[in-house]
């Protein structure tokens, strides 16, 4: 199932449902981002601490929901870069998204051995690797978010300009590739 509309060029452009998935992925993952800027502003302009800088949706601020969070942005940018491997910031994304789902691994297993939320993982202060760097875990975990956002979005706008390029490429390529195998 293809969608299409009108070009500035003349052309068609095609709207594909892997387009659809990363445009909600860039979507979806901006909105997560925006939940850590709620949490930085909250700690380093409001002052607040613990439970009172959790974000804007502070009840999921827990770590089971960061860490399948983390985990379907990784599935979601594997499926979309098997799909197409062209497209290298997409091969970066999900490597930063990568690391990051490890971060939250490592959180997720002290959790589990400790009960106890909020221990710094690898590289936050305090974290497992070398006592980690010199920021909090919510400083962290900001960065990566940013980070990771903005690799994801950069990785779908060179998507939509290799999909304009080989439209009928990547949808004919799909059917092809599947009969062959």
């Amino acid at each position: 199932m293809n969608a299409t509309w009108p070009r500035s060029n003349g052309r068609l452009a095609i709207a594909t449902p892997w387009l659809a998935l990363f445009a909600f992925l860039v979507a979806a993952q901006t909105s997560h981002l925006l939940e850590h800027v709620a949490q930085i502003v909250q700690i380093h302009l409001l002052g607040l601490s613990g439970p009172d800088a959790s974000g804007i949706v502070g009840r999921l601020d827990i770590e089971w929901v960061h860490f399948i969070w983390n985990t379907g942005v990784v599935v979601v940018l594997a499926a979309l870069l098997i799909h197409d491997r062209a497209n290298r910031w997409l091969a970066l994304a999900t490597l930063i998204a990568s690391w990051h789902l490890v971060e939250h691994d490592v959180i997720m297993r002290t959790f589990l051995a400790t009960g106890i939320p909020g221990s710094p993982g690898l590289l936050a202060s305090g974290g497992a690797l070398a006592g980690g760097l010199a920021l909090s875990r919510p400083d962290l975990h900001f960065v990566y978010n940013l980070v990771e956002t903005a690799a994801i979005a950069f990785a779908y706008v060179m998507q939509l300009r290799l999909h304009a390029a080989r439209p009928e490429r990547l949808d004919q390529g799909r059917k092809s590739d599947l009969v062959r195998r």
